[in-house]
């Protein structure tokens, strides 16, 4: 009977092992999928960063190109709010704004395809953590002998039966 007791508690032992290292496998798979995710915000920071920067690089070129239109046209003696002038300082404004839709277009792209591989991303984590835990459900059955179990259920009924 000793042998048996030992047996089991050494069978139990192997489950708990097998419980702990699950939980851990569990613990490091979120850990890398947080990893991930923080990888992803930095690169939607950096996108951001680096689009305000061209945003505010064409608006300097802008405010370049129509200070020099307005020193042109003042030396040709032409008002730069009226005819001509204005016509090609608004196509100059409407450029930079044009540029400005394309900018924002791109960025919602690149900002789409990032939280897009943060959802992949998490939905990876959440089938592997699902795989783990099926496996060890399914180890934890196969370690139980459930005929030794039946067999031992019988004899102790019958005891009973028996008294």
């Amino acid at each position: 009977m000793s042998m048996e007791i030992f047996l089991l508690a050494m069978q139990a032992s192997g489950t708990i092992a097998d419980v702990t290292a699950t939980h851990e496998e569990r613990a490091l798979g979120r850990l890398g999928s947080s990893v991930e995710q923080e990888r992803i915000n930095t690169r939607l920071e950096e996108e951001r960063t680096a689009a305000a920067i061209n945003s505010l690089d064409s608006m300097q070129q802008l405010r370049q190109i129509l200070a020099s239109q307005r020193t042109m046209f003042a030396a040709r003696g032409q008002s730069a709010t009226a005819g001509t002038a204005f016509d090609i300082q608004q196509a100059s404004v409407s450029e930079f704004e044009s540029d400005e839709r394309t900018r924002r277009m791109n960025l919602l792209m690149k900002e789409s395809t990032l939280r897009s591989a943060g959802a992949s991303s998490s939905l990876s984590t959440l089938s592997s953590e699902t795989k783990l835990g099926k496996s060890l459900s399914q180890r934890a059955f196969d370690k139980v002998d459930f005929s030794e179990l039946s067999k031992q259920f019988e004899k102790l009924t019958s005891k009973e039966k028996g008294k």
